[in-house]
Formats: C-alpha cells, structure tokens, sequence
C-alpha cells in the first residue's frame, strides 16, 4: 500500500477540496493517507488521520512554519507527498531533493493575480512580490513531479509543466438528489464576506429588491473578513431598512453547507472584477448548481460559460446595483422560471460538474507520477 502525506499550512483540515474529496478519493482506492494541518478548533471527522500543529499567525511565523512542517512531513515516511500552499513551495523542494520522494503541488488559485487583488497589501509592494513569487515558483517547479491547478487559464502558467486540471466540484452524495422544498423567495450568498465579492453591491441592489418583494429574504453563510468590514455592511443594512430581510450565518461544517443550499431558491455570486476572479472558478456555482439552484453571477466570461453550457442561471454586472436588483427582481418575480433554471443546474451537475469525474483524474495523475 502506498503512503500518501497531504500538507497545509492555512486551510482547515476538514477543508472541502482537501480532506473531504482528495484524501478520502485516495483513502478509497487503497492509498494510506495522512494529512498535516492546522489544529481545528473543534474535530468533525476522524477518517483521515491528522497531524496538526498550532496555526501561524502572521506572514513571518508561517514562512518560519515551513521547516517546522518539513520535519512533521519527513516523519511520516510516505511514498508521495502534495502541498496545498504556495509558502510550502520550499518544502517541496527540500522533500524532492532530501527524500528522493515525488512531490504535487496543488494551485488554488492564480497566485499572481492574487497578490495584486489583495487590499491589505500596500499597492507598492505589489508588484515586486507578484514577481517575487513568479521567480521562486518557477525555481521550485523545476524539482516539484507535478502540478494540480483549476481552469484552463490558470493552467496556461504551468503548460511547460507536468500537470493536471482538476476542478472542485462538488461531492454527489452531499447532494444525493434534486432540492424539492424550497423557500422561492429566499436567496443565499455562500462563502466568505469580503468587499472583492461584491457584498456591498449585492446589498444595495437587494435593497431596491426588497421595495417590490418584502418577503424576500437574502442568507448569507460564511465568516466576514474582519470586523471593520462587519461593521460597515451592518451599517448599510440599517442604512437599506433590510435588516429584517437578511440573515447572517458563520461557517458550518462541510456536510452541513447542503442542507441551507437546498433550501434556498437561487444562488448568488457577485463577486467583482478583481484579477483572480477573472481567471478561477469558485467551487460555490457548482454547489449552487447541485443544490437547483437558480444561479445569478458576474458576467466574467468563464462564469458565463457554464451558466450557458447549463442554462441554469442569469448574468449580471457585480459592480451594477441596479442590474443585480432587475435580474433577482426577474427570478422572484417568476417562480416556475426559476424553478426551471434551477434543474437545468441540477441536470448539469449530475451529468458533468460533480467530483466523480475530477477523482478519476487525481487517482490517473497520482498513479501516473507513481510508476514513473
């Protein structure tokens, strides 16, 4: 049996990518599988054995993290490695030329544009970091086996690579079935609430929403960015006299994001034009899409690409209150409409957008830098 150590620095060891599709696909097809991660704060699973060690807080104790990590990794003895964080680059690189053991590095995003979409980093610091990274990633891909990355246009920086496209859709069995009780006039938001993902938008459109529609209801379930950001959408929703309108639910364990999906009849995802929006696919249309929900997103031409391939939703400009107020004002306004929209979604899931058929690439992609 061959050993697999899964490795990350800042995400959730119950992470949906991670644990519950990566690690158990391999657990499932015979691989002995070990995941080092943060310690969580309350333990939901006990399936994948862990390895935890206290979360880094800030960029320093996370770049000094990564030796740490290195020797929690070298214990474990595993035939294949793979990394989810691009910090841990160097301890792929230390495993390659120190263990003599195939490493994979997982790309979640397009890292580049990150740096550059994010507003915490001062704008002149910007530039020569993206560059930092792009030079440091390409040295450490000369040594690293292979690369796992999502879209095609994030692909495109690693074609001189050995690399996968893997997407992170959604698991069949979160959504064993097509929602049928539905709340037709309730629309939730899922993820992270951040100003880039266009919340402050969403709101003001469903404050004209909500002149038409009172009974119109907006969820929201994830974790705001920081406080200071809370306070300002706080703010606005008093500003709108919607607070009776949305509700605010933190994070919830995996298993359990399909039960508030399915409840709801449309899905949102007004996420604005920043850089990494414009080239990666966030796993929250393809829930939406599982769960038959209609699905209203930003206009980027590849969200527009399967909500046509699906005909399971409607576009909007994010950065257009008005425009996000007259399309949920169109789906509210026209039930069976909706209700259409959101089984095309579901129909597309099933046939296509589901994780079956992404696992079938990461076991070939593994066996593939295995036998080589």
């Amino acid at each position: 049996m061959k050993k697999v150590c899964v490795i990350t620095s800042i995400h959730s060891p119950y992470d949906g990518r991670i644990y519950h599709k990566q690690c158990k696909s391999l657990k499932r097809a015979g691989y002995d599988v070990v995941l080092i991660a943060p310690e969580p704060e309350v333990a939901e699973s006990e399936e994948i054995p862990l390895i935890t060690f206290k979360r880094p807080s800030g960029v320093k104790e996370r770049l000094k993290s990564t030796f740490h990590l290195y020797k929690l990794a070298k214990k474990t003895k595993a035939d294949l490695y793979h990394f989810h964080d691009p910090e841990l680059m160097i301890v792929g690189v230390m495993i390659e030329v120190f263990l003599k053991k195939p490493v994979i590095y997982d790309v979640h995003e397009h890292y580049p544009n990150t740096i550059m979409g994010r507003e915490y980093i001062p704008s002149l610091v910007k530039v020569p970091m993206k560059y930092a990274y792009v030079g440091i990633e390409k040295l450490a891909l000369m040594k690293i086996s292979g690369v796992i990355y999502t879209t095609e246009e994030i692909g495109r920086r690693y074609r001189r690579y050995n690399g996968c496209k893997i997407e992170n859709y959604p698991l069949k069995q979160m959504f064993p079935e097509a929602s049928k009780e539905k709340n037709k006039n309730q629309l939730i938001y899922l993820g992270g609430i951040t100003k880039i993902r266009g919340v402050l938008q969403l709101l003001e459109g469903f404050g004209e929403v909500v002149k038409k529609a009172p009974d119109a209801k907006l969820l929201f379930l994830g974790s705001f960015e920081s406080t200071a950001f809370k306070d300002e959408v706080d703010q606005l929703i008093n500003k709108l006299g919607i607070d009776l309108n949305v509700t605010f639910i933190s994070r919830v364990p995996y298993e359990q994001i399909s039960a508030y999906v399915e409840r709801s009849a449309i899905g949102v995802l007004p996420y604005l034009p920043y850089p990494n929006h414009l080239v990666a696919l966030p796993n929250k249309l393809f829930e939406y899409m599982a769960a038959s929900n209609a699905i209203i997103a930003s206009n980027f031409s590849h969200y527009a690409k399967v909500i046509e391939n699906s005909q399971g939703g409607l576009v909007i400009n994010p950065e257009d209150p008005k425009d996000i107020a007259m399309k949920i004002n169109q789906l509210l306004s026209s039930p069976s409409k909706t209700k259409e929209l959101g089984e095309n979604a579901r129909r597309a899931f099933e046939n296509t957008y589901n994780w079956s058929c992404e696992e079938k690439k990461l076991l070939e992609f593994y066996h593939a830098i295995l036998t080589r």
